[in-house]
């Protein structure tokens, strides 16, 4: 039996064991997929947060007028 990974309201009452076992994981995995994809957004919005305010300062505190060492 062929399912559409993205139908999830699909008939659960034909289904052999099977079936409904592969479901369920797949369902399980997408779930987890979106998690992980979340916490990886997460922390890349910490670090792009931090990168900014960094470069701003630096910026900031730049002199053009100042010589090099």
């Amino acid at each position: 039996m062929q399912f559409d990974h993205l139908n999830f309201n699909a008939d659960d009452g034909l289904m052999s064991t099977e079936d409904l076992r592969a479901l369920r994981l797949r369902k399980k995995k997408i779930e987890s997929d979106k998690k992980a994809r979340k916490y990886i957004l997460d922390i890349n919005q910490r670090y792009r947060k931090m990168g900014t305010s960094k470069s701003n300062n630096f910026l900031k505190n730049m002199n053009p007028f100042k010589k090099a060492a």
